[in-house]
């Protein structure tokens, strides 16, 4: 049963990072349109200074851009152009960006704290979305960026370690109050 969890988990990432997209005044350029070069396509639809990042998806060649508010990341807040891998056909343009958040990152508390407090290894600063399914537990959705905090676990099954990520702690990156908890991501 954890593990179809955690297989979902990681099949809604990979379908969340795969459905993402830009700016909605942008006008969206024909199906069959053929691009020779992607960097200058985006170039010119974006008008603008985001660096894309380019991932493959089988016949698909995906330039993505995840939204960030200083060094906070904006959960689904993202960019997406689609093409033929093989024609470079451009397929999709999708976007969800959220009009609700700040311009700039108000102070938070450190990482360090962050660890202390949810009694984690690691953490990642983050913008949770109305809308999230990973943090779907967090109620109401914070408005201040918080801190998930990861707990990882090792377990020695057959002669064999394994790592995974138990449970993950939401803290109030403002005022270091514990939320609730995320679904671990392998």
């Amino acid at each position: 049963m954890k593990m179809k969890r955690v297989l979902g988990v990681i099949v809604l990432l990979l379908a969340m990072s795969f459905l993402v997209a830009c700016h909605p005044q942008q006008e969206i350029p024909p199906q069959n349109w053929t691009v020779a070069n992607e960097t200058e396509f985006l170039a010119n639809c974006e008008h603008c200074n985001i660096m894309f990042e380019k991932a493959c998806f089988g016949p698909y060649l995906c330039y993505y851009y995840s939204r960030k508010i200083g060094n906070a990341y904006v959960e689904l807040d993202q960019i997406s152009y689609t093409f033929d891998n093989e024609t470079r056909q451009f397929i999709d343009k999708k976007v969800h960006w959220r009009d609700d958040l700040p311009s700039t990152l108000p102070p938070v508390i450190s990482e360090e704290e962050a660890l202390s407090i949810g009694g984690g290894t690691k953490a990642i600063l983050v913008y949770i979305d109305p809308e999230s399914s990973v943090f779907a537990d967090v109620k109401p959705t914070p408005t201040n960026p918080c801190w998930a905090v990861s707990i990882y676990k090792t377990e020695i099954i057959d002669n064999e370690t394994f790592t995974y990520n138990c449970d993950v702690v939401v803290v109030d990156a403002v005022t270091g109050k514990i939320l609730g908890h995320g679904i671990p991501v392998p």
